[in-house]
């Protein structure tokens, strides 16, 4: 599939039509909930109120009250995007970067449902250039001159947030004002060449294999910062900084899933020594990494998750997907099915990330030493792993019992439990329920997971 062509034809053959469904109920919540109450955005109308039998006539009247209320948004030029400092930033920009990310591709591949969301696609189409609109008037690159702290941009996670808006801008590039795209553009460059001429790559240990940053792994941040130069490349493909660009992707792609045994390595990987590419290493020897002084299982399925993004960068431009975007992804998966736990705490001697029951069967539970400090898990990533690892080949080596497509049934069962139970009788779409989780992007970044399975599920293999 290449960019301008669409899937929904595809969903009924290859068995995602619950998927979508899934995505439409949580954009329901995306663009009916979220968008008004809990970011106090203003609301466009909504169409369709009563077409779901699964809305209570008490829930579609408080919809209607919500759009009325806030019916004057199309004569606003901006939204007001709620941060406090450039260091928090990311409680306004990365909650306004998923919702791009996954409004956008479903317009593009057109499995947005008006039946199911309640909202038109010229609404929710209208609402995510107005998002777009107003995240980029808040980039620094927008704004020459002006003081360090008064705009985002140039941090730790602007790159991430950034692609994730530029990708959202790509898609519909055709259908925004031209001095939007133009403000777009000037983000997207401004953060791909920061990243290519200023940034160090780090590494949680160095090529002598002593720890540089205990405690905290330098793979996921190094991942999600890397794809925004993916996107570079296809934004602007004749510019005289795309092979400084996709040289700096390459470097930071493997340097992102590199293991200890790689340091040095005579592997080629793209035509390149994997050894010349790297000076340290990310990734424990057994798959697992190390964060928030854990071994954590949200940061090996973030991992996979980022590179996951490059990927799907790749798909969607219909370019062939270099071999460093998928580096070392079958050791990080298979740690998550084979890494025995009793090597980190004892008392978990004999379990594995992904919970097997007592004969031994995948069971769909998911687990780590000591305790997720995150809260209760979003199977929605772990679903996005499988399918990573059953579309992308990532799942060779292991045994039939436990490939990623037994897990991918059981974990998006799992995410289905969650998405279907009632709030006061109501199926509101949400993954979590209130106090179930303390990342303040939680929701959407779930559903930009799902987003990003669907494009991998409709552009198999590398």
């Amino acid at each position: 599939m290449v960019l301008g062509e669409t899937g929904s034809n595809l969903d009924a053959a290859d068995g995602t039509s619950e998927l979508v469904n899934i995505m439409n109920l949580n954009l329901r919540y995306i663009l009916t909930t979220w968008w008004p109450s809990e970011k106090d955005y203003v609301y466009a109308a909504a169409t369709n109120m009563n077409s779901d039998q699964q809305l209570t006539a008490e829930r579609s009247s408080a919809i209607k009250n919500s759009a009325e209320k806030f019916a004057d948004w199309k004569n606003t030029d901006l939204l007001p995007i709620l941060y406090l400092s450039r260091e928090q930033a990311e409680n306004g920009i990365r909650p306004v970067s998923h919702a791009i990310y996954c409004i956008s591709l479903a317009l593009y591949y057109d499995y947005f449902d008006e039946e199911i969301v309640c909202i038109s696609r010229d609404d929710a189409q209208a609402m995510c250039i107005k998002l777009i609109r107003s995240v980029v008037e808040e980039h620094r690159s927008n704004h020459p001159g002006a003081q360090e702290d008064q705009y985002w941009g140039d941090s730790w996670q602007s790159p991430l947030w950034a692609e994730n808006i530029g990708l959202g801008a790509w898609l519909l590039r055709d259908r925004m004002e031209p001095e939007t795209y133009a403000k777009v553009e000037r983000m997207v460059l401004d953060e791909a060449n920061r990243l290519t001429y200023d940034y160090e790559i780090p590494y949680y240990m160095d090529k002598n294999g002593d720890i540089v940053y205990p405690g905290d792994t330098k793979g996921e941040e190094i991942a999600w910062m890397a794809k925004i130069l993916a996107l570079a490349r296809f934004m602007f493909p004749d510019s005289e900084h795309c092979p400084d660009w996709s040289e700096k992707l390459e470097r930071m792609l493997v340097s992102a899933t590199a293991l200890p045994e790689d340091v040095g390595s005579k592997r080629t990987i793209d035509g390149q020594k994997v050894g010349d590419l790297i000076n340290g290493s990310n990734v424990n020897e057994d798959g697992t990494v190390v964060n928030h002084d854990l071994i954590h299982i949200d940061y090996m399925a973030t991992i996979l998750e980022e590179m996951g993004d490059t990927i799907a960068v790749f798909k969607i431009a219909g370019a062939p997907v270099p071999e460093a975007a998928s580096f070392n992804l079958e050791k990080i998966y298979q740690g998550l099915i084979d890494a025995d736990l009793g090597k980190y705490d004892e008392n978990f001697s004999g379990r594995h990330f992904y919970l097997r029951d007592e004969n031994g069967k995948p069971t769909g539970e998911i687990t780590m030493p000591n305790v997720n400090d995150w809260g209760k898990p979003g199977y929605a990533i772990y679903y996005l792993c499988d399918v990573m690892a059953d579309n992308l080949g990532l799942d060779a080596d292991i045994e039939e019992a436990f490939k990623g497509h037994v897990w991918k049934e059981l974990h998006f069962e799992k995410m289905r439990d969650q998405v279907f139970r009632e709030t006061d009788g109501v199926v509101t779409g949400q993954f979590f329920q209130p106090g179930e989780n303390y990342f303040v992007s939680a929701e959407l970044f779930m559903m930009h997971n799902l987003a990003e399975a669907y494009v991998l599920i409709h552009t198999k293999g590398l």
